[in-house]
């Protein structure tokens, strides 16, 4: 079990550093990251129960954590916190409760009125909101300066929980070819994706997954993540993008295949494609390549061969709780990489004939270079359907 207790200390001291009073965290992975509460699946509409937008947890330099939850529900919450003595405090809501009020009693009581409170990235409008008009003086500030610091760097037991997510990944890819068949549309594999991670054990998709068809009968780049009317057929191709939640972090893994004999481009963009990821995953050092330079490795292997406009998104982004998360590869982020940080490196380059050719895995900083957390082989896959 992570140190939460250790987390919760870095945190106030990073809030020490930056002169910060309070910070308001609400429902989320970084909540999870602090406390080990669960972050529940998000609902795919929009969700509101009676004082969400107070709900989640406050910490003072001194006093706190305080775990703030809507009655609806709280029962869940109680039996959560009965084994995390980390969490000091636990106020259930009632329907009645004059929430900007709850909101402003308890960020006093915790020391909130100094000089700056630091609230999450996406904490509501509404709770900001509350804030400034509580706290007039106070500056409110982005809690992220103070905490993705922390997240970036994984320490070894989230590695290994990074590596789990991964394999359950390469188990299920082998499975998944097997169960394709002409005619299936975009859909249709997106739901042998996602039964076939859900059969062996992920919590959720890391991510809605993608299925990118490429169809000689439809060629044109501009329509390449257009799934509408697409099928799978034979000279055709599919490129995909998946990831399993498992245990609270993500997997995000990509490989392109081809139905019958691919043209001679193909096989040249893949080998292209293949020679770009291998080449920025050997330079994945620790200290000694930022973000932006790592993107320009792959980019520029791609675009001397005459695709740099087909390489048409970032080099791949950090990950780990979240399947997005910062520092992201390219050309703006000057982030040093650091050993412990992981990485999706994902270059591709979409074809005039409708094809999609690309790869992705997750990959981990260390002083040598990076590691490939995926087994997965980067040859090239000729599927006979």
């Amino acid at each position: 079990m992570p140190d939460y207790h250790a987390r919760i200390a870095r945190l106030r001291a990073a809030m020490a550093e930056h002169d910060v009073a309070l910070v308001y965290l609400p429902v989320s992975s970084t909540l999870e990251y602090f406390t080990g509460i669960p972050w529940p699946i998000p609902n795919p509409t929009e969700h509101d129960r009676p004082g969400d937008w107070i709900s989640g947890m406050y910490l003072g330099l001194e006093a706190g954590p305080l775990i703030v939850e809507p009655r609806m529900g709280s029962d869940a919450m109680v039996r959560q916190l009965a084994d995390k003595p980390w969490i000091a405090d636990l106020h259930v809501l009632s329907e009645t409760d004059d929430y900007a009020a709850v909101l402003a009693d308890h960020a006093r009581a915790l020391g909130g009125s100094g000089a700056k409170i630091a609230l999450a990235e996406h904490a509501w409008a509404k709770t900001t909101l509350a804030f400034m008009r509580a706290f007039p003086d106070a500056e409110l500030v982005n809690a992220h300066d103070l905490i993705w610091p922390m997240r970036m760097i994984k320490d070894d037991e989230e590695l290994e929980l990074m590596r789990r997510a991964a394999r359950l990944v390469d188990d299920a890819y082998p499975l998944i070819l097997e169960r394709l068949a002409l005619g299936m549309t975009g859909g249709d594999i997106a739901r042998v994706v996602d039964d076939t991670l859900f059969e062996l054990g992920a919590d959720w998709t890391s991510f809605h997954t993608g299925i990118y068809l490429g169809c000689p009968a439809q060629p044109g780049a501009a329509s390449v993540f257009e799934a509408e009317g697409r099928r799978l057929e034979r000279g055709g191709s599919i490129a995909f993008d998946f990831g399993a939640l498992l245990d609270g972090y993500c997997s995000d893994f990509g490989r392109t295949v081809f139905i019958g004999e691919p043209t001679r481009e193909r096989r040249e963009v893949h080998d292209l494609v293949m020679r770009a990821q291998s080449a920025a995953i050997e330079q994945m050092i620790d200290g000694q390549i930022t973000a932006a330079e790592l993107d320009h490795v792959a980019r520029s292997i791609i675009a001397d061969a005459g695709y740099g406009e087909r390489f048409i998104h970032r080099l791949g982004h950090a990950i780990g709780k979240d399947v997005h998360e910062p520092p992201f590869l390219l050309e703006a982020d000057q982030t040093v990489l650091r050993s412990g940080m992981c990485f999706t490196i994902e270059p591709s380059v979409v074809l005039d004939d409708g094809g999609f050719i690309r790869v992705e895995d997750v990959v981990v900083v260390s002083p040598d270079g990076g590691i490939n957390l995926m087994t997965i082989d980067h040859e090239l896959c000729v599927l006979d359907l």
